[in-house]
């Protein structure tokens, strides 16, 4: 069974797994619905997998599912069909709700591709910062490694005949005589 995940609250889009690959999808029963088919939807949809010659698992995936809203506990099969099947199937309907559904579809792929185009920038800009830092702590590790090793030792000699030279000095023969 191929899995279907919502990806985005404002598409109305699944991932659906189709021809070998993850790609966007649409519950067959929504289009339905949006559509306003007078038909009963099962025989709707297989009525129009045939007239096409729509292929499973190409066109469109099912998945059987135990129906909660039933007392009787029936199975029912949804189907997940691909964008083109999507667009394609309102066009057959000729009526304006076709046209409408067709166009909106259209759009919505559109701002999912964008979405997702976004969404690869973004990854790709982030993933260059990542990489520079990774390369700057690098090198600082690198530098520290070799000219640490030379430079904290030259640092800390300097340090101390500063120190040296800022302290008084004491002379203890100079005090000896003072006191004669």
């Amino acid at each position: 069974m191929n899995a279907i995940v919502k990806i985005e609250s404002q598409t109305p889009f699944i991932e659906v797994e189709l021809n070998g690959k993850v790609q966007l999808g649409v519950n067959a029963r929504d289009l339905h619905r949006m559509l306003e088919v007078k038909t009963e939807f099962s025989h709707w949809i297989k009525k129009r997998i045939s007239q096409c010659g729509f292929e499973e698992d190409y066109d469109f995936t099912k998945v059987v599912k135990k129906n909660e809203l039933s007392k009787t506990g029936q199975w029912v099969t949804e189907y997940f069909i691909s964008v083109d099947m999507t667009k394609h199937l309102g066009m057959m309907e000729r009526n304006e709700k076709g046209h409408e559904i067709r166009k909106y579809y259209i759009e919505q792929e559109e701002l999912a591709r964008q979405l997702k185009d976004g969404l690869q920038v973004r990854i790709g800009k982030l993933s260059a910062q990542i990489e520079l830092i990774t390369q700057c702590l690098s090198e600082a590790g690198r530098f520290l490694s070799v000219e640490g090793k030379q430079t904290k030792p030259a640092m800390l000699k300097e340090l101390d005949e500063l120190i040296k030279e800022a302290q008084p000095s004491l002379d203890f023969d100079q005090d000896k005589d003072n006191e004669k």
